[in-house]
């Protein structure tokens, strides 16, 4: 994972499979965004590294919050857009 900016569909796929992830109960694309989000709790941020770049557990982090909220990373992705004034 380390050096990469995002994971394809695909990817994502393969890694909520690993996970036991019902597919049929959470979006793929949601989880994908997941995955992308939560790097920052990896080797790219050394203040805030517990997953050493895991793919899996970059994915626990990304299932827990879609456990809470389904489109969680949606939501996520339009409140950083309005802070910024975008």
């Amino acid at each position: 994972m380390a050096g990469r900016d995002s994971f394809t569909t695909e990817e994502a796929g393969q890694i909520g499979e690993q996970l036991g992830i019902d597919w049929g109960a959470y979006d793929v694309e949601q989880f994908r965004m997941g995955l992308d989000v939560e790097r920052e709790h990896g080797l790219i941020s050394p203040d805030t590294n517990v997953t050493d770049d895991d793919p899996i557990m970059t994915a626990k982090i990304a299932l827990a919050h879609l456990n809470e909220i389904p489109d969680y990373y949606t939501r996520l992705d339009l409140m950083e857009r309005e802070a910024e004034g975008r």
